[in-house]
């Protein structure tokens, strides 16, 4: 009796797992594999979130070092307003006939351990430090801790779907969606290469 029961749930139990002849279609299948479209889409969120958090940390990191600079021993007495330059107005000090960048030096700031960035974010900034891009391959995380003022403070890069870095100094410019092997690249609150749609 007991032999018998236990044979019929494992039949169940095959039933609903194998799709065939009188079983129903995948009731507990497999999970499928995400596209390449997916995986750039979550490649991307994962940058931005990422960046927002790294962002976010630095304008606490230099809020505190001023506040300490003006009152040394002291906390800052609470947030900062910030001059913002109106529509065309180069930024304070910026020379206002300068040119763009057009490209960006992802080795102008070095790189951070991921035990380093998940001390500095979590759990303040993020729940957890997203290790691996949609395609498996490691993001590489740069921050400049000893110059949180400087032309270029932080980045963040995947290799896209082919797992190889393509260049260390990248055009600032969106490129077609559908190449998925392209480089993403963030860095300072910005997008330097992402997918654009045309």
């Amino acid at each position: 009796m007991i032999r018998s029961n236990l044979l019929r749930l494992s039949l169940l139990s095959l039933a609903l797992l194998l799709p065939g002849p009188g079983f129903p279609a995948g009731v507990a299948a497999a999970p499928q594999e995400k596209s390449d479209a997916e995986k750039q889409k979550q490649t991307v969120a994962d940058m931005r979130n990422l960046g927002t958090a790294l962002f976010s940390w630095l304008v606490d990191q230099v809020d505190t070092t001023a506040g300490q600079q003006a009152h040394p021993g002291t906390a800052p007495a609470g947030p900062k307003t910030h001059r913002v330059p109106a529509a065309g107005q180069p930024p304070k000090g910026q020379d206002p006939n300068a040119k763009p960048e057009k490209t960006f030096d992802v080795e102008s700031s070095p790189l951070i351990s991921l035990q380093d960035l998940e001390d500095f974010l979590v759990p303040k900034y993020l729940g957890e430090i997203p290790e691996i891009d949609g395609w498996g391959s490691p993001y590489e995380v740069r921050l400049n801790t000893d110059n949180l003022m400087g032309k270029t403070v932080m980045s963040i890069r995947s290799p896209g779907r082919d797992g190889r870095y393509s260049s260390d100094v990248y055009e600032i410019a969106g490129f077609d969606p559908t190449d998925y092997d392209q480089d993403l690249v963030w860095a300072d609150g910005f997008f330097v290469r992402w997918p654009q749609k045309h």
